[in-house]
């Protein structure tokens, strides 16, 4: 009982992490502020915050998609016993983050960027992968 309700807790503060993040403005990230738009030229912003913006605003925009997707793709095969392949955990990952996308085109100051997708699909795939490789390691023998 304990462990299910954890499990619940977890998953729903991942979730609830991800809108915070993804759906209010947050100036001290510099997320939300400004104007928004939409890009659906896969890896347009990436390249171009590479190359015309600080490495810190690189790291925020596109490690931190990736970061804050890892926690979700994490726990969904344990909150989800029927996500027990890589595919059906980036799959899961992906049509979350496409929802959040397609609810940005209409909020002020966001973008919607298939950018964004690729990243947190990205996220998404390496914390299932870490839950797979946590639960070889520490599997009972």
């Amino acid at each position: 009982m304990f462990k299910t309700t954890l499990i619940n807790i977890l998953f729903l503060g991942s979730i609830l992490f991800i809108a915070d993040l993804t759906m209010l403005p947050d100036a001290s990230l510099d997320i939300g502020i400004g104007s928004g738009g939409i890009n659906v030229i896969p890896f347009h912003t990436i390249k171009d915050l590479l190359s015309n913006h600080s490495l810190g605003k690189f790291i925020v925009n596109n490690i931190g998609n990736i970061i804050l997707f890892i926690p979700f793709g994490f726990l969904l095969p344990i909150k989800f016993k029927n996500v027990n392949r890589m595919a059906k955990s980036v799959f899961v990952g992906m049509a979350f983050s496409i929802v959040i996308e397609i609810i940005q085109l209409w909020m002020p100051n966001r973008w919607t960027d298939i950018d964004d997708v690729i990243l947190n699909t990205l996220g998404t795939g390496i914390g299932y992968s870490l839950f797979r490789w946590l639960e070889k390691v520490y599997k009972p023998t």
